[in-house]
């Protein structure tokens, strides 16, 4: 299989967070979608796709890239402004945006959206803090290393360039202040049951289901 040439950090985990897409989700949620990437691949999955971004330049883009066959509604919002489907949804996403949040009450609000049996996946940002972050963070250089000359290299031939940056606004960048010890803690005080994993690349994977039932 060809290697992709657009590949991020984040696109990176888009495969594994659509694997815990409910099987008959019929709506979702991306959390700070930046320019829609991720939205454009749930819409394949699910038969609505809600997406927020504070950024209005952002939200912009996303709407160009969008295809009109694809079912996502953007809307310009912070996650404590947006406006929720009614119904609820049967999965929620937000990838490298949490840590731009209070982690606490957007964790907590993020449950309040989800449908009987819906499922949070938080694809997030920490900080390094302690032996064990240390040694994740060097197991993470080699492929970071051999990943990056191989897009330099392959960009650089083939003119492919990441859709992420290419033609519109940068996305917003801020360094993560929440530890993972932090991030579990909050996970359990909010979101009982939850899971939380360190990933490579300097990510952790948290995952919630609601209950079916009130």
């Amino acid at each position: 299989m060809p290697f992709d040439l657009s590949w991020s950090h984040n696109s990176h985990y888009h495969p594994l967070l659509l694997r815990h897409v409910p099987v008959g989700a019929v709506r979702a949620l991306d959390v700070g979608c930046g320019s829609g990437r991720f939205a454009r691949r749930l819409a394949r999955h699910v038969d609505q796709v809600d997406a927020f971004d504070a950024s209005a330049e952002m939200v912009a883009t996303a709407r160009e890239r969008t295809p009109p066959r694809l079912a996502i509604h953007y809307s310009v919002a912070g996650l404590a402004r947006f406006v929720p489907d009614p119904h609820g949804y049967d999965f929620i996403a937000a990838i490298a945006s949490i840590h731009h949040m209070p982690l606490a009450e957007s964790t907590a609000r993020l449950r309040s959206m989800l449908a009987p049996g819906g499922v949070l996946a938080v694809c997030g940002l920490y900080r390094s803090n302690g032996i064990g972050d240390t040694a994740a963070s060097v197991a993470a250089l080699i492929p970071q290393w051999t990943t990056g000359a191989g897009l330099a290299v392959g960009r650089a031939v083939s003119g492919v360039v990441d859709p992420d940056r290419a033609g519109g606004p940068a996305m917003p960048v801020l360094d993560p202040e929440t530890t993972l010890p932090r991030v579990r803690a909050v996970a359990a005080a909010h979101l009982p049951g939850a899971r939380v994993r360190r990933l490579l690349f300097w990510r952790y994977l948290l995952t919630y289901r609601a209950p079916r039932s009130a």
